[in-house]
């Protein structure tokens, strides 16, 4: 998920059309090669020969020196990395998947797992996960995506969730209490505008005000906190609920608010991602909904005692966070899945698992968080807290609704919080939203 310059997880145009063909051609496919035996005596361990392992480019930083340790400590099997590109991972793994040319070990963005999962183009691991003696402690946002006709397709591998920032040196400047954050919408705009009134160059919050990923990673939580959702239904039959949705209504008010009152920089309204936190790393925003990675990655370890995040309030109360990151699945075709296995077990590990928030992300295993992790990682405590009701919405039609740049999701933001529209708004969002999911479906 680092900074690219374009949206949290990029989507280019015309790839909707890309994915529903390389989709229908799975289709036919998946199914070709001689099913896997997970529950077979031995899988997953001591297995021999290579792992050819695609790693997402923008989780690369943490694939790295993981493959690296494992081959150093593991010569009985060697793990053979590539980088794909996110843009390209699912049209590119299809391909392959078609041509039987697929890699033994793929780590997607959790959002893309549901393509691949219902047309059971990854090897079922359901009975392997259920064996692990930690399987309870596991992401359930991550494998409720890897999940679909109640089996499991992939394993949690890292994750990335989205969390408040505050800078507790602005609050105190501003006459207000760092311990005491905000935890409504209302408590938040007051503590917005005290910041805001500091003045020269300092604004009571931050986002990144056209790029349609970073807001569905920060703003779609405010609206699960509130105990609803603006999709419904499994992932074969979803519709949409954005018009007369309270939660949604209260979102875009309050980022109307925080518009016309002038408590975010000018700047935010053209900011695609790729300066999106910067300037809260640099100590000029005092709140700012994001990912834990935005301060580890951005901001030098002898400044970060001046930052704190707590978790993402919804209107009235409440929190939620976006389970986003990554999973990692065996596709159908692997050569080696015993091999992929025993490193997927490895990975799992608490030693490897410990080592994620130094590289911005979250352990994917609740039972990580001991008092040495809480010493070690203070600012990762919330998020791995809020590891156990995270939401990760199941749908194939994520990236057409939140991730292009065209989107009704970003629309319909858009058209409520810069031009005073929320009513049109919404029902323009609604029928975008299930103009998408009825494709889906078709």
């Amino acid at each position: 998920m680092r900074r690219s310059g374009e949206n949290r997880w990029p989507f280019r145009a015309g790839l909707a059309a890309l994915l529903l063909l390389a989709a229908t051609s799975l289709a036919g496919c998946a199914s070709a090669s001689a099913p896997v035996n997970v529950a077979a005596p031995g899988f997953g361990d001591d297995a021999t020969g290579t792992v050819v392992f695609w790693a997402r480019s923008d989780t690369i930083t943490a694939a790295t020196p993981l493959v690296k340790e494992f081959n150093a400590t593991h010569p009985h099997l060697q793990v053979v990395m590539d980088s794909i590109q996110d843009t390209q991972a699912v049209t590119e793994l299809a391909t392959a998947i078609r041509g039987h040319a697929a890699p033994d070990l793929v780590d997607l963005n959790d959002i893309y797992m549901p393509i691949f999962t219902q047309l059971d183009a990854f090897v079922s691991l359901t009975s392997a996960i259920a064996a692990l003696p930690y399987a309870k402690d596991l992401s359930p946002g991550h494998l409720a995506l890897a999940t679909y006709a109640n089996r499991i397709y992939g394993v949690p591998y890292l994750a990335d969730l989205s969390v408040l920032w505050i800078n507790k040196t602005l609050f105190k400047r501003a006459g207000l209490n760092p311990a005491d954050p905000p935890r409504t919408f209302a408590e938040i705009l007051t503590d917005a505008r005290k910041i805001n009134s500091l003045g020269h160059g300092i604004s009571g919050f931050s986002f990144a005000g056209d790029c349609s990923g970073c807001l569905g990673f920060t703003a779609l939580p405010d609206i699960w906190a509130a105990g609803s959702n603006v999709i419904r239904g499994p992932v074969d039959h979803q519709t949409a609920d954005v018009l007369g949705n309270a939660a949604v209504s209260s979102l875009l008010a309050f980022y109307r608010t925080i518009w016309s009152e002038h408590l975010a920089p000018q700047s935010d309204l053209t900011d695609t991602g790729a300066t999106w936190g910067l300037d809260f790393a640099a100590g000029t925003v005092g709140i700012f909904p994001g990912g834990y990675g935005t301060v580890i990655n951005e901001v030098p370890a002898a400044k970060r005692s001046q930052f704190e995040d707590v978790p993402l309030p919804g209107p009235t109360g409440g929190y939620a966070t976006f389970d986003g990151g990554d999973d990692l699945a065996i596709p159908t075709g692997a050569k080696n899945a015993s091999g992929a296995w025993e490193f997927m077990k490895w990975v799992l590990a608490i030693k490897q698992q410990d080592q994620l928030p130094s590289f911005g992300y979250t352990p994917v295993r609740s039972d990580a968080l001991t008092p040495a992790f809480e010493r070690a990682n203070p600012l990762d405590v919330v998020a791995l807290r809020a590891l156990a009701h995270g939401v990760a919405p199941a749908t194939t039609a994520y990236n057409s609704i939140f991730n292009q740049a065209g989107g009704p999701w970003l629309t319909m933001f858009d058209t409520a919080v810069f031009n005073n529209q929320i009513k049109a708004a919404m029902a323009t969002g609604q029928n975008g939203f299930d103009q998408l999911l009825t494709d889906e479906a078709s």
